[in-house]
């Protein structure tokens, strides 16, 4: 099977891992694109560019919220590309290496990527609706991340992993990845249980 291919800028070096707790399944910045890909949409794109916004160009208008998002899990340094009108089109910067998840928007168009100011979340989530849509998008990728998680222990315990079992039973109990499900999770507890699972046994002495 074919490596995949992207285009977004620097995504030949976009190996980076994340630096904030509980973002394993997001090991690299290629894997945050190809989450972020099945996230944005109309409600996350800027206002002014909503109507030109569609999957094919699914970057439009998604640059700060994004820029911001990446750094909060990947660390470094947000900066802005002054454009026609005065706003900025934000990008990273990471151990010196610079990631702009959000340039197919312009196409065949070549960006400057030097010397430009860097960017304060505190002015750009002054706006409102701006906010709005970072805690959207940060909402989104929190329940991918979570279902992720959550399908990488079910494929654990699928191939005997009584350890995936015990977890599983787990989350559904305390609903760490989404909603608690008793009835699964006594499922899963039980299966563990029976292999020898203390964690799982006391799961079934709570429900």
């Amino acid at each position: 099977m074919a490596e995949k291919t992207y285009k977004f800028y620097g995504w030949e070096q976009a190996d980076v891992a994340p630096v904030a707790d509980g973002y394993e399944y997001i090991p690299t910045l290629r894997h945050m694109y190809d989450i972020l890909s099945e996230i944005w949409c109309k409600e996350t794109c800027a206002p002014r560019m909503r109507d030109d916004w569609s999957k094919e160009n699914m970057t439009l208008g998604q640059c700060s919220i994004t820029a911001f998002l990446v750094q909060d899990i990947f660390g470094g340094e947000v900066y802005g590309i002054e454009r026609d009108g005065g706003n900025f089109h934000c990008y990273n910067v990471i151990d010196g290496k610079t990631f702009d998840l959000t340039s197919e928007q312009f196409g065949d168009e070549k960006l400057n990527y030097e010397d430009n100011p860097e960017q304060s979340r505190d002015v750009h989530f002054a706006k409102e609706e701006k906010h709005e849509r970072y805690l959207f998008l940060k909402s989104e990728l929190e329940k991918k991340v979570q279902k992720i998680a959550m399908l990488s222990l079910i494929d654990k315990a699928a191939k005997g992993s009584i350890e995936g079992a015990e977890q599983i039973a787990e989350a559904y109990f305390t609903g760490k990845y989404g909603d608690k499900n008793l009835a699964k999770a006594k499922k899963w507890a039980s299966y563990a249980a029976k292999h020898g699972s203390t964690l799982a046994a006391d799961i079934l002495s709570k429900i």
